[in-house]
């Protein structure tokens, strides 16, 4: 049953001005329930975003992590994945820039393998609220 609950994801992440970096990470996804050619699981994890060094006018310097705990419900019968989280961040950016932060993903997984557009933002509670979306692959095992 331990099978399948770990997933290690790398890909990467732009936000407003199309600043691109590496974006990582990790995730425990235990059952909690089948549904009609479904899975709820639990998502609870770590996203790494890199910082990007100097970019004239942004501060987007910082490394940031956000750890999360959220709820992901797995189609079992076309692949498609949907999540939802909320998380506290380490690091600061014009990107991500105060708690809590949202993240939604979206995805498609092909047995051990997937592929997430995913979205982390602190949905204008702190300014700026650039936000970060970022394509990944991910594998469980």
């Amino acid at each position: 049953r331990a099978a399948s609950d770990i997933e290690v994801a790398a890909g990467v992440s732009t936000t407003t001005d199309r600043e691109f970096t590496r974006v990582a990470s990790v995730a425990w996804l235990p059952e909690l329930r089948q549904l009609d050619n479904a899975v709820l699981r639990a998502d609870t994890g770590l996203v790494f975003v890199d910082g990007r060094g100097h970019v004239p006018g942004r501060d987007l310097r910082d490394d940031v992590w956000v750890g999360f705990v959220g709820l992901r419900y797995e189609r079992t019968d076309n692949g498609l994945s949907l999540g939802g989280a909320v998380g506290l961040q380490s690091g600061e950016t014009d990107a991500l820039s105060g708690d809590p932060q949202f993240i939604t993903t979206v995805g498609w997984r092909w047995g051990s393998f997937s592929l997430h557009l995913r979205h982390i933002s602190n949905a204008s509670l702190h300014s700026p609220n650039d936000g970060e979306t970022g394509l990944a692959a991910a594998w469980r095992f």
